[in-house]
């Protein structure tokens, strides 16, 4: 004879006993409690990581756009642009391009102001085109550097400090390349046309300087087949460990991004990892509802489980019934939850704007950069189904060992 219930049959009653009232309102508004306790969770865990997955991005593109991802560079701090010894360095992995340059510290001078710079000695032919330089600039262009015209790029807050604008001039003095002279040593300067401006909206903006690197090796005094190093573009900076990994020739070493900009993307990827583990707590409390609902459900289900027993269900198949009226709780939270926060994240600043609580954009921002990442929200969803279904194990069990003698004596 079969039965009116989809198969199996374990699954048609848990469901069954999801969707039906209970004769215990407490118990009902603590399993509805929990399950909304887990759809917040989930929502503000995929708007937060979103947001903070943004920033990184941001600081990745506009700070890691200037300044170099990797660098060969030589013991003695000088390298051959064309050694032989160097291996083919656009064929290892992640590198899309390379290009020699020179850096240096130095002093700017203008007529009323004097900052210290990093000054990067630069071919803008050899550069890639999509470069974020070749994008952020505010005027003036990136090709204007042609070696012998002596022109220089300045970060929009570097040109803010000494109060300039394209076509004015400034001198630029270099701490390497001094000489000495009957007045004392003399470092080596010259002055330089300001020839365009960039702002990557990054502190990058207020200590870059660049210049062709013809000039950066006249001021320095060095023959034109020595440079600083040979400059790598990767598709990921973070991908850096990959590249450093190859052998070089001896005396040639690796750097890369990290030694100076490693602490703040630590910081930044630290304060997404505690961000993230205070919102799994919110989810992990919402599950302990469910195991607090779902064992009152057990003493409110006695009797039924008890005449289940005795037609010869299994303590396995009872088990299961509770395993899924406990986890059938967490996937729906889980599921509205992540709903809930992409239509959050896709939309958060058109509402901020809305309620005028938008101020990263009242500071001059374009908005709260947002970047949502498929695989994390899969992994919050997953996570949090898990915690629910973990959550069941003991009411389940707890179930599964109720007498039917005991359970029906007052029936």
């Amino acid at each position: 004879m079969k039965s009116g219930l989809f198969q199996p049959l374990t699954l048609a009653i848990g469901l069954r006993y999801a969707g039906s009232k209970r004769s215990n309102r407490f118990v009902s508004f603590i399993s509805l409690f929990s399950t909304f306790g887990i759809a917040i969770g989930v929502a503000a865990l995929i708007v937060v990581i979103s947001v903070m997955n943004g920033f990184e991005g941001q600081l990745k593109g506009r700070i890691l756009g200037v300044i170099p991802h990797v660098v060969v560079t030589h013991q003695a701090g000088r390298i051959e642009a064309d050694s032989p010894a160097l291996p083919e360095l656009t064929r290892l992995p992640h590198v899309v391009a390379a290009a020699p340059m020179l850096d240096s510290e130095g002093m700017l001078q203008s007529a009323s102001q004097l900052t210290g710079v990093n000054v990067q000695g630069i071919d803008p032919a050899r550069w890639p085109s999509d470069d974020i330089l070749h994008s952020q600039m505010q005027a003036g262009r990136l090709d204007s550097l042609q070696t012998g015209h002596y022109r220089i790029v300045l970060g929009q807050g570097v040109a803010r400090r000494l109060n300039v604008a394209v076509g004015d001039k400034v001198r630029l003095m270099l701490t390497e390349g001094t000489r000495f002279t009957p007045f004392g040593r003399v470092p080596a300067q010259r002055l330089f046309t300001v020839s365009g401006l960039f702002g990557v909206g990054a502190d990058v903006d207020d200590q870059i300087a660049l210049i062709a690197l013809g000039d950066a090796q006249r001021l320095l005094r060095l023959p034109p087949e020595t440079v600083g190093g040979i400059r790598l573009w990767l598709d990921d900076p973070f991908a850096a460990d990959q590249v450093i990994k190859t052998p070089l020739p001896d005396g040639l070493l690796w750097q890369d991004w990290r030694r100076e900009r490693g602490e703040l993307f630590q910081a930044v990827a630290m304060e997404k990892r505690m961000m993230g583990l205070m919102l799994v707590l919110i989810i992990a409390v919402a599950t302990f509802n469910i195991l607090s609902a779902l064992v009152m459900v057990v003493t409110d289900k006695e009797g039924e489980v008890a005449i289940l027993r005795t037609m010869g269900m299994s303590e396995s198949g009872i088990v299961k019934i509770f395993m899924v009226l406990g986890a059938s709780s967490g996937m729906f939270g889980a599921l509205f939850g992540a709903l809930a926060g992409l239509g959050l994240t896709l939309g958060l600043n058109p509402l901020l704007s809305a309620m005028g609580l938008n101020l990263y954009m009242a500071a001059g921002g374009s908005g709260l950069p947002v970047i949502v990442e498929p695989s994390q929200v899969l992994m919050i969803l997953g996570g949090a189904v898990l915690l629910s279904f973990g959550a069941t194990l003991y009411p389940a069990a707890r179930a599964a060992r109720v007498r039917p003698a005991e359970a029906l004596r007052y029936e």
